[in-house]
């Protein structure tokens, strides 16, 4: 212990360098130290902490300074009158040291300590770096570490190869005085980092004697990339010892490191932890198939794999597991992962029973099973990153993983999604669940790009800024367009206004000529509008919508035939009677004058509330002589609105396959905004039911899709909607 007053005799300036913030190396002299002593800081005897002494013989010097010595103290405080001396405690007479006004460099006290500990250097150097290592790092301690390193430690082999597994490093090379098993390492990578090492040894040829092979993962380590590592250094039975990683080290490819742990398993020895730890790690994916080499009866395969940009990956294939041996399939790419057989749907594959049936390995095991082998699985938010590589890892029970590599393309949402249908039937229940569970949510998480306009061309005195014009949208069917721009021209509220005419870039070629003439020969002023990216009629009216700055906006779908003259007047009538805050919409007739829309309605109470559609397939008279009233969402196959309000709406949602729901979603976005929907029945327009899918039972299932979707979008705000 430190007395709490003593008598000191003058005490000598030693040299000292800082430790972090909070501790400082001091080197000095004395008689004689013990190799644990309690210091106390700024001369008082209560603030006490212990530390070690390192220490050497100096021969030459007088008995009072026979024994040099380094050890760690607490920094001084800086604010401290007294501050600058260290009292160090010792058996009998304590020794009191000032600290030098200026501290030294890190570097030029090391080279002082070298030029006074001489021989000795070494051996100091061995316990400093167990201390240092042993304290809490900071940087400027670990940088402490890394010159000491680079002093004492001497060489002990190469790293030859290295490659990054997930969030490992391989590595092989040889080594002197290394052992296999787990070793602590030191990375030198800019600054100094832990790590640690589990790796074999093998014997090599071409090596002296003491030295060997050595296979092994790096973990616990801040490495990202093998070329982050300068050196590394570890503690071997005769002290510190420097790896290099050789000039012309080879670089793996991640897909091939579980290759080479393989091949370090089979020819080196490393204690069983290290081994089962290697193992696992060398059970991974490495680009080949190997649920084909499997002894049990599973099999596997792939009928396609689209990667759907911003959204995930959608797979269709099949799994043969009769006595279900699988216990988990997991989708990998790199660091991100789905376990798909969560949320798969199974399908029916009679193929696959029939070409394993004759097969004496699998037949037995497909009596009195169900033929279920197929899937359709969405991954979300699982997109491949550049060269890395897609594939499905399965679980199989008692043998380890075994793995299926995918050749995925890339598609469209819409136009892939669609494919699916085509593989349905849609009166199986099984298409239900493929439909909500897989095609629904697989539309709504894409990010589908707007319809974009590319080029417009105007005909007649167009005039983009009037109050009112009429936005018309064309999808990619063919429409004719002489019965329409005649019934425009004759209306004499119609011919004035300004006219957007948009249509899909495939087809602007012969509408285009065909607008052009049609325009001029009624004189109407016409605004051709050629976008790409439309999907259908309302990605046309959005452009077109866009393509111009009218105050107010009449829409119509290329699919309605206007009926009667002054449908648009009344129409606007009825949209200024409200201020111009609401979506006027007609009544849409089937062409035998059955009705097709007279109002969307609200049905039912709190959760099993809907939006439905009331008179469908009543003759027009069902709906008498009735005034314009509000109802629950408009028709947006022609409609009058705010063109600001369509903006600020953004427009049509894009993750629907058919127009009624995007139509129906973008009105109660304006209802919402506070631009309720008005239906005028007085006004009549045919919208022609040439379905938008090429055959029904597609069309059936995208009305499906679209209904799921739009309920898991809207169904809680419709539940608490007045009306």
């Amino acid at each position: 212990m430190v007395p709490e007053r003593t008598r000191l005799s003058p005490a000598p300036t030693v040299a000292w360098t800082p430790l972090g913030e909070n501790a400082i190396l001091v080197m000095s002299a004395c008689d004689a130290i013990p190799g644990k002593v309690p210091v106390a800081v700024d001369g008082n005897p209560r603030n006490k902490v212990e530390t070690m002494a390192l220490t050497w013989r100096r021969p030459q010097a007088e008995p009072a300074m026979a024994v040099g010595f380094l050890c760690l103290a607490p920094a001084p405080s800086a604010d401290r009158a007294d501050s600058g001396a260290i009292l160090l405690g010792r058996p009998g007479r304590p020794l009191r040291l000032i600290l030098s006004p200026k501290p030294l460099p890190l570097q030029a006290f090391l080279a002082a300590l070298a030029e006074e500990a001489g021989q000795s250097f070494p051996t100091v150097v061995d316990g400093l770096l167990e201390i240092l290592l042993a304290g809490k790092s900071n940087p400027r301690r670990l940088r402490a570490v890394g010159m000491l390193l680079q002093s004492v430690a001497k060489p002990g082999g190469f790293v030859e190869v290295m490659g990054a597994l997930d969030e490992g490093v391989f590595l092989q090379g040889w080594s002197s005085n290394f052992a296999a098993g787990r070793t602590k390492l030191l990375i030198a990578s800019g600054g100094l980092a832990p790590a640690a090492l589990e790796a074999g040894t093998f014997e090599r040829d071409d090596l002296g004697e003491g030295a060997r092979g050595f296979f092994g993962m790096l973990e616990d380590c801040a490495i990202r990339h093998p070329s982050e590592i300068e050196r590394l250094f570890f503690r071997g039975t005769d002290g510190w010892r420097a790896l290099e990683v050789y000039e012309r080290y080879v670089l793996l490819e991640p897909i091939t490191v579980p290759g080479h742990l393989r091949d370090g398993l089979q020819r080196g020895t490393a204690p069983q932890a290290t081994t089962d730890k290697l193992r696992r790690a060398s059970q991974r994916f490495d680009g080949r198939d190997t649920v084909c080499l499997l002894d049990v009866p599973v099999r596997a395969g792939i009928d396609s794999a689209t990667i759907i940009e911003s959204a995930g990956v959608l797979i269709i294939g099949w799994l043969f597991d009769p006595e279900r041996k699988v216990s988990a399939v997991t989708l990998r790419s790199g660091a991100q992962s789905c376990v798909i057989d969560r949320l798969w749907t199974r399908v029916t594959r009679p193929d696959v029973s029939a070409a394993f049936m004759e097969d004496p390995r699998f037949g037995p095991a497909l009596a009195a099973r169900r033929s279920s082998h197929g899937f359709i699985v969405f991954a979300p938010k699982l997109i491949p990153e550049p060269g890395q590589p897609l594939y499905l890892e399965f679980e199989i029970e008692s043998s380890g993983p075994a793995f299926l590599p995918l050749e995925p393309d890339r598609g469209q949402a819409r136009p892939t999604l669609e494919r699916i249908f085509g593989l349905l039937d849609p009166r199986s229940s099984t298409a239900n669940v493929v439909v909500e569970r897989q095609v629904a949510p697989a539309l709504q998480a894409a990010e589908i790009a707007p319809p974009r306009v590319v080029e417009t061309f105007d005909v007649g005195a167009f005039d983009p800024d009037a109050p009112l014009g009429l936005v018309i949208g064309l999808d990619h069917r063919h429409r004719e367009l002489s019965a329409l721009f005649a019934l425009l021209a004759i209306d004499p509220e119609v011919r004035p206004i300004p006219i957007v005419l948009a249509a899909p870039g495939e087809s602007f070629d012969r509408i285009g000529a065909e607008a052009r003439r049609l325009a001029r020969f009624y004189g109407l002023s016409v605004r051709l509008v050629l976008v790409e990216g439309v999907e259908d009629a309302c990605d046309a009216l959005e452009a077109g919508v866009r393509a111009c700055r009218f105050q107010t906006v009449a829409l119509l779908s290329g699919a309605a035939q206007i009926r009667m003259p002054g449908w648009l007047g009344r129409l606007e009538r009825a949209f200024r009677g409200r201020g111009g805050q609401c979506v006027a919409s007609p009544t849409l007739l089937f062409e035998d004058n059955s009705i097709r829309w007279a109002g969307a309605w609200l049905d039912g109470e709190g959760a099993n509330r809907r939006v439905s559609n009331r008179y469908v397939g009543y003759p027009l008279e069902a709906i008498g002589n009735l005034g314009p009233m509000e109802v629950a969402a408009g028709a947006t196959e022609c409609c009058v609105m705010s063109r600001a309000a369509f903006i600020e709406a953004g427009g049509f949602a894009r993750n629907y396959f058919t127009t009624g729901e995007k139509g129906l979603d973008l009105c109660l976005k304006l209802r919402m905004g506070g631009a309720p929907s008005l239906w005028v029945p007085e006004v009549e327009v045919y919208v022609v039911d040439d379905g938008e899918m090429a055959r029904p039972h597609i069309g059936a299932l995208a009305q499906l899709a679209d209904r799921t979707s739009f309920d898991r979008r809207w169904a809680l705000a419709i539940s608490n909607m007045r009306g």
